[in-house]
C-alpha cells in the first residue's frame, strides 16, 4: 500500500510561470561561442592526446577546431559514445566492422545503456475533476487558461503537470514469485530492485489525458482523465546498447534499450501496475472519482494478458545513462573518476553517459551534479 509518506509534490525547474532550463548559464557569457547547426564528426587525436575536434558545419563544410587545454564531450548518452567510436575509441570488433582504425580498444563504449521503463495508462475521472478541457480542447476553459498565462504567467499553463508522485515498494507482491525470491537470495539477501530499501517505483499522476505517454491511443474527444505512469526504478535488464549505424557523423546511432530482457522486470512491472490500479480504483481517496478505464479495461487477472499489455505499451522514461560509464580502468568502463577517457590524454566526457548505476527516480539532479563536479575538476586542473 502507498502510505502518505510515500507521496509528495516534486520539485519543478519553473520560475515565475516559465520553465528554467539548464542552458540559461550561457546568457551573458561572451567567452562561450555556440555554433548552431554544427555536428561533431570526430575527435582529433595526435599520438595519445586529444588536440581538437572535427565538425560538420551547417552547409556541410568540415572544420577543425583546436583545443588549448582539453576536449570535453557533452553530447549525451547516445551521441558521446557514437563520437568516441567514430574517433577510434570503442569496441575493436565494432570499429573493424566499419573500417575505423582502433586507437583504444575500449569494449564498454556504448554498452550498459540504462533507462527506466515506464508503463502508462489512463483512467476516466468524474467530470470537472481533470484539466483536459483547460489544456487539450478548444473552448472557454482553454481560452481562460491562455488568457491567465498571457496576462500574468498564472493559471494551469504554468504547471509542469506532475503535481503528485508516489514512491512505493511492493515487497509482498514480489515475494510471491519464486524467481524474485531466488534473485534476492542470490544477491546476498538484498532485494535487487531496492537493495538499500529504495522505492521500487516512481508513479506519476498527471491530471489529464497525456498524449505524450499515450501515443498508442487517440485522444478522447470529451471527458476528464488521469494519466498514470508506473516507472520501474532499478531494472535488472542491463544490456542496452548504443552502436554505430554507419561512419556518417550525421547518421543517428543504432539504439537498443533491450527493456524486459530480464523476466524479473516484467514480473515487477506487472505487479506495480496492479498495485497502483488497486489503490486508485478501490482505495478510499480515489474510488469515487474514478469512473472507468480508457480505452479498455486492464486485464488484471491474467499474467499473460498483463504481460502483453506491458510489452505493447511500455516506453522509455527518458532517463538514459551509462554508455560511457565510470570505472577504475578500461576493462570496467570508459572514463575514470575524473571523467577522463581511459587510454587518451586530454579527453573527458561530462554528461549522463558516465553514470554507472541508474539513479533511483529522475536523473536530472544527478546529471547536474556530474556537470558541476566536472567543472570543478577542470578548474582545479587549470587554476
Amino acid at each position: 500500500m502507498v502510505r502518505c509518506a510515500d507521496c509528495g509534490k516534486p520539485i519543478n525547474t519553473i520560475y515565475n510561470g516559465k520553465r528554467s532550463s539548464s542552458w540559461t548559464y550561457l546568457e551573458g557569457k561572451d567567452n562561450v561561442a555556440v555554433m548552431a547547426g554544427t555536428h561533431a564528426a570526430k575527435v582529433i587525436v595526435e599520438g595519445n592526446k586529444a588536440v581538437g575536434v572535427e565538425v560538420v558545419g551547417p552547409e556541410g563544410q568540415r572544420l577543425s577546431l583546436r583545443a588549448k587545454c582539453e576536449v570535453i564531450l557533452s553530447l549525451g548518452v547516445y551521441e558521446s559514445p557514437k563520437l568516441l567510436m567514430l574517433s577510434g575509441i570503442g569496441p575493436k570488433e565494432t570499429l573493424k566492422k566499419h573500417g575505423i582504425k582502433t586507437l583504444v580498444d575500449s569494449p564498454h563504449v556504448g554498452q550498459n545503456l540504462l533507462d527506466h521503463p515506464i508503463m502508462p495508462y489512463a483512467l476516466r475521472l468524474k467530470d470537472g475533476v481533470g484539466l483536459d478541457n483547460h489544456l487539450l480542447r478548444a473552448g472557454p476553459e482553454k481560452a481562460a487558461a491562455l488568457a491567465a498565462y498571457e496576462w500574468k504567467n498564472k493559471g494551469h499553463l504554468t504547471s509542469g503537470l506532475l503535481e503528485v508522485i508516489g514512491l512505493p515498494r511492493i515487497d509482498a507482491r514480489l515475494e510471491k514469485y519464486s524467481e524474485c525470491v531466488a534473485a534476492k537470495e542470490a544477491n546476498g539477501g538484498k532485494d535487487p530492485f531496492g537493495p538499500a530499501g529504495q522505492p521500487h517505483f516512481e508513479v506519476d499522476f498527471v491530471p489529464m489525458f497525456c498524449d505524450a505517454f499515450q501515443w498508442h491511443f487517440p485522444t478522447p474527444p470529451q471527458g476528464d482523465y488521469m494519466s498514470i505512469i508506473v516507472d520501474l526504478l532499478r531494472p535488472q535488464s542491463k544490456n542496452g546498447v548504443v552502436t554505430l549505424r554507419s561512419t556518417d557523423p550525421l547518421d543517428q546511432p543504432d539504439i537498443s534499450l533491450n527493456f524486459f530482457s530480464d523476466k524479473l522486470d516484467l514480473m515487477a512491472m506487472r505487479e506495480g501496475v496492479r498495485e497502483i490500479y488497486d489503490i486508485l480504483c478501490n482505495g478510499e481517496a480515489m474510488k469515487d472519482l474514478v469512473q472507468g478505464e480508457f480505452p479498455w479495461a486492464m486485464p488484471l487477472t491474467s499474467d499473460d494478458a498483463m504481460d502483453r499489455q506491458i510489452l505493447e505499451r511500455s516506453q522509455t522514461g527518458f532517463h538514459p545513462c551509462g554508455t560511457t560509464r565510470m570505472s577504475k580502468d578500461v576493462n570496467g568502463g570508459v572514463v575514470d573518476g575524473k571523467l577522463k577517457v581511459h587510454g587518451i590524454d586530454n579527453l573527458r566526457v561530462i554528461d549522463a553517459s558516465v553514470i554507472p548505476v541508474i539513479p533511483d527516480c529522475r536523473i536530472q539532479n544527478a546529471v547536474y551534479m556530474v556537470a558541476e563536479k566536472g567543472a570543478d575538476m577542470i578548474k582545479a586542473a587549470y587554476p
